[in-house]
């Protein structure tokens, strides 16, 4: 039986497509470019800092870097990645080891798309 929050995820687009549009409007090409630029390097090094914590299997360090993701994550409109954040944070905070695994492998992957789309984004506003 595929769970609620796995079938919910792809409903979410990778990015908040209005939301992007009206940062780019309110902000100058140059500093939109900074931001990005700055979410995609801050994704990095979160995204790895979490991948140790998994292999740590510490799952309060898990926590912890899932609630700043979740909140940066929702700054820039990234809504798969910080709606699979919220709930890996979630289940990281009940121990749930075998849904941390499943939780993880699917946020990993919402982080990897979501970081190659502001990176093309970025790519091609140069």
């Amino acid at each position: 039986m595929m769970l609620n929050w796995q079938s919910l995820q792809y409903q979410l687009p990778l990015m908040d497509d209005e939301q992007i549009s009206r940062m780019t409007q309110e902000l100058t090409k140059p500093v939109m470019a900074r931001l990005l630029a700055l979410f995609l390097e801050d994704g990095q090094t979160q995204g790895e800092a979490l991948s140790q914590a998994f292999i740590e299997q510490n799952a309060q360090q898990m926590a912890r870097l899932c609630h700043s993701l979740t909140s940066a994550c929702g700054s820039y409109g990234a809504l798969r990645c910080q709606y699979l954040s919220e709930k890996l944070e979630q289940t990281c905070k009940q121990g749930d080891a075998a849904l941390i695994a499943v939780q993880y492998t699917a946020w990993q992957a919402a982080l990897d798309e979501t970081l190659l789309w502001v990176a093309s984004y970025l790519n091609e506003t140069r």
